[in-house]
């Protein structure tokens, strides 16, 4: 392995929005869409508006040839009050806990470079340099069942809330940044 990389420090050849795109689509859990346009707004939602928006909180695992195994899409704004995310309904419902975790992040291999610690280093670089900006937590959401929870748990995050959204049950996991706190 090469390492990790910060979007904003990688080759121009690397940054290019597209190198992405074949590992988000496979890990993503919805496979199939009604139309290109909505295959695209799914993209934009989930991964376009980080790369345009957030640059400096993408990392990229780099591969021993160079290539992108994994990334991590991340930002430190609160989600439930910040006009970027308010197509996201059930960010207002969980403001109370976003509040304590504001940052929030997105962690996707390929599935090759699964199970190598990647995802690991991907979610360390993100949090050692939200610490460093102020930032007191850290959340993710998924479903319950998914299989990130694990993932998301060996690296620290607690289930801090579960919520209902479009019919599944939904988790909050969170994080702590400030300095002596529990996790």
């Amino acid at each position: 392995m090469i390492g990790i990389v910060k979007w904003t420090e990688a080759s121009p050849a690397l940054r290019t929005p597209g190198v992405l795109d074949t590992i988000f689509f496979e890990a993503s859990g919805t496979k199939s869409f009604a139309s290109d346009e909505a295959r695209s707004a799914f993209r934009e939602r989930w991964l376009g508006r980080y790369l345009s928006d957030y640059p400096q909180w993408v990392y990229l695992a780099l591969s021993s040839d160079g290539g992108v195994a994994g990334y991590l899409l991340g930002c430190l704004d609160d989600p439930a009050h910040t006009t970027l995310f308010s197509d996201i309904g059930y960010f207002n419902s969980i403001s109370a806990l976003t509040r304590r975790y504001p940052a929030h992040l997105h962690v996707n291999l390929a599935p090759e470079f699964r199970g190598r610690a990647l995802g690991r280093q991907l979610v360390e670089a993100f949090m050692g340099d939200a610490a460093r900006a102020g930032c007191p937590g850290v959340h993710v959401v998924t479903a319950t069942g998914m299989r990130n929870v694990a993932f998301y748990e060996r690296n620290g995050f607690l289930e801090r809330g579960r919520f209902e959204a479009n019919g599944r049950v939904l988790l909050f996991l969170g994080r702590d940044l400030s300095v002596g706190e529990a996790q």
